[in-house]
């Protein structure tokens, strides 16, 4: 009977054995596989193209939301009095891959068809997308953008009311100025990497990627789990929070800012050129008032990792 159920699992295999080969082969011989699940233009043609350029009215609208998937999303400034929305591939995209524009209730969400083909999930080679937003110049309400696996870049200086930015997997990348109310910055696995953000309040936490602020106005918080933390300080409206369970903190602030610091690290340094109050011998937690008041509030809490603090 063993002997017998060994061969019954022996042709079986060699079914499914010869079926994944059939699969394949035709996936080779057929430039769109099958129903697109396969894909090999990518590796013939890697330039990106055009795949679809739609422009939009904004008038009367207050909220933009952009959400892909797999693209790399770049936002840019215009002088057009309408939004531009272009997608770019290196694959010729069908017209259930291509982007779709819903409207209502005063606001506009870009999005990636939800039930569209699977073919750019299962293309072999690097399959690259990227959507450019151009926003005009007037427009100055909100917007959120969110990528499960691509970077979003703002490409210019930027005036907006309230931004949501996330990517799951990808850096949030800007080199240009970033006026925004109220902003939301969270990355799962990737960068977050600022020129100048001049808000009222922000939010901004890394789970595993470096931050990078070189000029930070407002009042919030700086979380990474897993990475450096390294913020210039322009101004403080009120308090800054700033936490990194697994990486180095370094914040640089104005001279002639009147603060009130603490300090803490369970495994690491603090060191400062200002003058600071030790509570251990080790360095592990240190406080300091600089300056005559009113006193902005800077805490720093890192579990493993040093604290760096200097004007």
């Amino acid at each position: 009977m063993n002997r017998i159920l060994k061969i019954i699992r022996i042709a079986m295999w060699s079914l499914v054995a010869l079926g994944l080969t059939a699969i394949l082969i035709l996936g080779i011989t057929n430039s769109n596989g099958i129903n697109g699940v396969f894909h090999f233009t990518n590796i013939i043609d890697p330039n990106i193209a055009v795949q679809k350029d739609e422009s939009l009215e904004i008038k009367g609208v207050n909220k933009i939301i952009v959400d892909f998937s797999s693209s790399d999303i770049i936002v840019k400034a215009t002088d057009e009095e309408n939004m531009r929305i272009i997608q770019k591939s290196n694959k010729t995209l069908k017209d259930d891959e291509k982007f779709q524009v819903i409207q209502g209730n005063n606001q506009i969400t870009i999005e990636k068809r939800k039930f569209g083909n699977l073919s750019n999930t299962w293309s072999f080679g690097n399959f690259k997308e990227v959507i450019e937003i151009y926003l005009p110049k007037n427009y100055n309400s909100d917007l959120d953008i969110e990528t499960s696996s691509g970077d979003i870049n703002f490409d210019s200086d930027m005036i907006l009311s309230n931004a949501n930015l996330s990517a799951s997997s990808g850096d949030i990348v800007s080199k240009y100025n970033l006026d925004i109310k109220g902003i939301n910055i969270v990355t799962s696995s990737g960068d977050i990497s600022i020129e100048t953000l001049t808000t009222s309040t922000y939010k901004i936490k890394a789970t595993s990627g470096d931050i990078k602020i070189n000029s930070l106005s407002g009042s919030g918080q700086v979380d990474t789990s897993s990475g450096d933390i390294k913020v210039q300080y322009k101004d403080i409206e009120e308090y800054s929070e700033v936490t990194a369970t697994s990486g180095d903190v370094k914040i640089t602030i104005q001279k002639g800012m009147s603060l009130e610091f603490k300090g803490k690290c369970s495994s690491g340094d603090i060191n400062s050129n200002l003058d600071l109050n030790y509570k251990d011998e080790d360095h592990h937690e240190a406080t300091a008032n600089i300056g005559n008041g009113p006193y902005k509030k800077i805490n720093v809490n890192t579990s493993s990792g040093d604290i760096s603090i200097s004007d």
